[in-house]
């Protein structure tokens, strides 16, 4: 098959008016892909200004082009209050969480503190029955100070205290213990990690997660939290 080519010499020019309202179009499309409120008028004015008074646009098709634009710009000006909203609420979340400060959270790990006067307290979940439930104690050297027995258990939360008396009388120094568990069933014994009250130093923001940062250098998600005291 042969192509055919026009000469230059026999292309017939395009009106002024569409030139400039082309060139108009393009120019906006090579200034930003997102159409602006300022870039939309101009193109509209230019679309009105170099119209074929002999086919001029019809009115429900202006229309329709300024009701697609004022939906989107609408959206656009929502989803900017939308964005400010879930940022106030995220700012208003952590000042709230602010009161957390100071408290303590029951959360799961091996060391506790024993503070001043008072006792070291925590939880221990057992997701099936037991013969036999041990707590130990531990100093900073590892050497087991006190020894506690829950006996036989079925399934759900313990909660248990040491007062810091150790197992020969005396009373331990205020500090940082480690809490060892153990659980036997039929003669096989199994170590669990027991849920331990630890205080909270701080709160900060991950995301829109409330973290809060635990004295014992962990973090603990807010959502994950199950009791604070």
């Amino acid at each position: 098959m042969t192509s055919t080519t026009l000469s230059s010499a026999n292309r017939t020019p395009l009106p002024n008016g569409v030139l400039s309202y082309e060139a108009e179009k393009q120019k906006v499309a090579d200034t930003s892909n997102n159409l602006g409120q300022t870039e939309f008028l101009k193109l509209m004015t230019a679309q009105l200004k170099n119209q074929d008074p002999n086919q001029p646009m019809d009115n429900g098709e202006f229309l329709g082009q300024m009701a697609q634009f004022s939906t989107v710009s609408s959206m656009n000006e929502m989803l900017t209050e939308l964005k400010s909203l879930s940022g106030q609420m995220a700012a208003g979340r952590l000042l709230s969480s602010g009161s957390l400060i100071g408290r303590s959270a029951l959360a799961e790990g091996n060391f506790g503190a024993l503070p001043v006067d008072g006792t070291l307290d925590g939880s221990i979940r057992l997701t099936e029955p037991t013969d036999q439930t041990i707590i130990n104690i531990r100093n900073a050297s590892g050497q087991v100070i006190d020894t506690m027995k829950l006996g036989p258990a079925g399934a759900g939360d313990y909660p248990f205290s040491w007062d810091g008396v150790m197992s020969n009388g005396q009373y331990a120094q205020p500090g940082r213990y480690q809490v060892e568990v153990t659980v036997s069933r039929a003669g096989t014994s199994t170590a669990v990690k027991p849920m331990l009250y630890v205080p909270i130093g701080s709160v900060s923001m991950n995301g829109q997660n409330i973290m809060l940062n635990l004295l014992s250098g962990t973090q603990l998600p807010l959502e994950q939290v199950t009791t604070i005291r």
